[in-house]
């Protein structure tokens, strides 16, 4: 029996971030019929690129962009993906100016792991004349985002908010629709050339983390409504899955609320002095990488320890004195939970002080017991040495550069408890270069494609910052093309 459906449209798209906004509006240039499914109601819209800070990253050579992708995906992604993606980023800036929306972009720098072959061909722009105010003053994230619905908002495709998507409708081997839970009653959307899985990753869904990711417990900073929903529609409909392992990762932190809940925030350790330790009190990376946000961090925090099934380095403790509390908020309040209203940090770090989220004390092993660390003393002894080695003016074991070498000296003395996490998770279903979302065969599901961070095409080494939102806006455009079966000029 044929079944009745309560709205129709070319591409039906499940999530309204970057991608999912970068479909609709490609789709309707094209002249294409859209719906946009978004879990989330209008008044409560917090997608991670709204909490993001609103950089993507661009290319000024194809085949050299192509080189750098590839080699820090390390294997775990098709360099023929890995150039689609660069190609379309060669026009990302002028597609982003061609919305019309009055929103100014910028230039503020290059990627992340410069010593990479094809590193030169790589950018990074940010929403704003100077995006350096632009952050504190409203947040980066809020204008990309904001910018992309007003673009939306000036084609014909439709935002049914509050409508999240369940399950896929399948036809003779085809996705034709979706079943979505509508604000009055189940929804049937019928989509006559193909559905744009756009919903966000698996930050939110225990389980998968537990069994996926390489550490446990695992926090994240962005959207909260981000529960691998679709995830689980990929695989009903037979999706092969890869890099499931994989997420942009940071060491953040992670705080209870008063009604139960907990909410994490990245956490911005500078300037120095700063000292990081596992539980037996030892430093064990150089903190100066955590300090300058960069994702190689995480992966030393992933240590596990055979013998007792124990992960030492989750979480882990980070000191500092009275100069660094003084400096500002611990962590970047235009990002994360801050940008969208779920949180906000006090300038001078008092009110989380007594919500105990940051320990205190008079000495370092006041503030190690305070915090909950397992073995104080050791950790005031390393402090003790790392204050004795910038003294004496001597080189870090550690490698941490010179001028970082800043020991902890004014009281009260402070530890933070700091968690593996991140903004995103990236594994999902398997896709091609044309955003084909493929089967545990590598063959594609007939109308079903991918956008954005499920399932993105990133592997071992985060590119740069904007990673995410570059491949959310590029691939949301190749895929409205290639559902649609044609390109625009």
């Amino acid at each position: 029996m044929t079944p009745r459906w309560d709205d129709e449209a070319d591409l039906v798209v499940i999530g309204y971030g970057a991608a999912g906004a970068a479909t609709a509006i490609q789709a309707s240039r094209l002249g294409g019929s859209v719906v946009v499914l978004e879990k989330q109601a209008q008044d409560r819209h917090t997608p991670s690129t709204r909490m993001s800070g609103g950089m993507f990253m661009v290319a000024t050579d194809v085949e050299r962009a192509a080189t750098y992708l590839d080699i820090c995906a390390g294997g775990m992604v098709p360099r023929e993906i890995s150039r689609a993606w660069a190609e379309r980023m060669m026009g990302l800036v002028d597609w982003f100016h061609s919305l019309g929306t009055g929103q100014a972009i910028t230039y503020t720098g290059k990627c992340e792991h410069l010593d990479v072959d094809g590193a030169d061909a790589i950018e990074v722009w940010q929403p704003g004349t100077n995006p350096q105010k632009l952050a504190p003053g409203g947040g980066a994230g809020r204008a990309l985002m904001a910018a992309l619905e007003k673009a939306v908002a000036a084609t014909p495709a439709r935002v049914r908010y509050a409508t999240p998507a369940r399950r896929l409708i399948r036809e003779e081997g085809r996705v034709v629709g979706v079943l979505a839970d509508g604000p009055d009653g189940p929804v049937r959307v019928r989509a006559h050339k193909g559905v744009v899985l756009s919903p966000g990753g698996y930050e939110y869904d225990e389980e998968t983390k537990l069994n996926y990711l390489r550490g446990y417990p695992m926090y994240f900073y962005g959207n909260p409504g981000n529960t691998g929903d679709g995830l689980r529609m990929a695989q009903e409909m037979g999706a092969g899955l890869w890099h499931m392992n994989q997420m942009i990762g940071r060491a953040i932190g992670n705080f209870p609320m008063p009604d139960g809940s907990d909410l994490s925030f990245i956490i911005f350790i500078g300037p120095p002095g700063y000292v990081i330790t596992d539980q037996f009190g030892k430093r064990y990376a150089g903190e100066h990488i955590q300090a300058g946000l960069l994702h190689g961090f995480y992966y030393s925090m992933l240590e596990y320890d055979n013998d007792t099934g124990t992960s030492p380095r989750n979480p882990s403790y980070w000191f500092f004195d009275e100069t660094r509390r003084q400096a500002g908020p611990l962590t970047l309040t235009y990002l994360g939970a801050c940008a969208v209203g779920l949180y906000e940090w006090s300038p001078d770090n008092s009110k989380e002080i007594e919500n105990g989220w940051i320990a205190r004390g008079e000495t370092i092993e006041d503030a190690a017991r305070a915090a909950g660390h397992p073995a104080p003393e050791q950790a005031a002894a390393e402090v003790a040495e790392h204050n004795r080695r910038c003294a004496a003016g001597e080189a870090d074991p550690l490698g941490r550069p010179a001028e970082t070498m800043i020991g902890l000296t004014k009281g009260p003395l402070y530890c933070v408890k700091l968690v593996p996490g991140g903004s995103n998770t990236t594994g999902g279903p398997t896709r091609n270069a044309k955003g084909q979302i493929l089967d545990v065969f590598g063959e594609p599901i007939p109308g079903l494609y991918g956008a954005g961070e499920l399932g993105q095409p990133t592997g071992m080494r985060y590119p740069a910052d904007g990673t995410n939102l570059s491949e959310a806006m590029c691939f949301g455009q190749i895929v409205a093309e290639q559902a649609l079966g044609r390109e625009t000029n």
